[in-house]
């Protein structure tokens, strides 16, 4: 009974195909994004209310120096003005005596850099997840980090010669211990409920380890090579200035000597920009890699 008297009122649906009466309201079609609704995220952040504060914070910073440099407050033989040091700047584009120094920097740091990258990770995901190799290893990862990488600089040079291998293992020694404890640390903070439950579906470790270890361990592994690139840098200075003869080490070293403050901010000026820009491409790969960490702090 339940079924013959549905079936009328299933037989009797209106076809969707019908047309809509007389004064029914048009279906509403999905409006065409405009340019502001598709604004890149760069854009939206770069209006923020912290972005344009930042910027205010700056402008007021280099405001305020160069009004001291010009009226007196500040010595021109102890800190140029930003006016000189752009100007200094620009010189040395012009002519392209900068180029041959940033070009040495850039190889050196960038060699020790990857090189504590690539030995530094796989080593910290092995220490988290063996406990007989982290008990091992811990004492020499301590000493390492409690000493002074600068100090092996005498040593490095006995053992390497004056040039590029020495100056790319001080850089190795000075970076590699900050990533490969980092890389620890995420590794020891995974949900042990995740592993368990990947276990539990005979789940190898490797795949444990790519799928669940690797990415749950990504945001500490990028903060340990945030941290790492400002202590490449300083390194890649401190080799420069006491074992080279080019580089922007070098290059401030030399200025310092000749009193010349506006080259010498030229220089740290071009580590610091280079700093800044690694340290944004950086968490701009950690948004794209690991989204769901900013949900997580939103």
């Amino acid at each position: 009974m339940a079924a013959q008297d549905l079936s009328p009122v299933v037989g009797e649906a209106p076809d969707a195909r019908m047309a809509l009466p007389t004064g029914a309201a048009p279906p509403l079609r999905e409006a065409p994004m405009t340019r502001t609704a598709g604004a890149p995220a760069a854009w939206r952040r770069l209006a923020s209310p912290a972005s344009l504060l930042r910027l205010g914070a700056l402008a007021g910073f280099f405001g305020i120096w160069e009004t001291a440099a010009r009226t007196g407050l500040v010595d021109p033989l102890f800190a140029a003005s930003p006016t000189l040091i752009v100007e200094k700047f620009y010189e040395m584009l012009a002519d392209g005596s900068i180029w041959p120094h940033v070009a040495a920097t850039a190889e050196v740091a960038a060699m020790g850099f990857g090189l504590s990258v690539a030995v530094g990770v796989p080593v910290g995901l092995v220490m988290g997840r063996v406990p007989l190799v982290a008990s091992t290893v811990e004492p020499f990862v301590a000493a390492l980090y409690a000493s002074p990488q600068v100090a092996f600089l005498p040593l490095l040079i006995i053992w390497l010669g004056i040039g590029f291998s020495s100056k790319v293992a001080l850089v190795f020694l000075g970076s590699f211990i900050i990533v490969l404890i980092n890389t620890e640390t995420g590794v020891a903070h995974v949900d042990p409920r995740l592993i368990e439950t990947a276990r539990s579906f005979t789940a190898r470790e490797r795949q444990i380890l790519a799928k669940i270890v690797l990415p749950s361990a990504l945001p500490f592994i990028i903060a340990g090579m945030r941290l790492a690139i400002g202590r490449a840098l300083v390194m890649v200075v401190v080799a420069e200035i006491y074992a080279s003869n080019k580089g922007l080490g070098y290059l401030i070293f030399q200025a310092g000597g000749m009193y010349d403050t506006a080259q010498v901010f030229v220089g740290v000026g071009i580590l610091a920009a280079a700093g800044v820009t690694f340290n944004a491409a950086l968490r701009a790969l950690e948004r794209r890699l690991a989204p769901w960490r900013q949900d997580q702090t939103a």
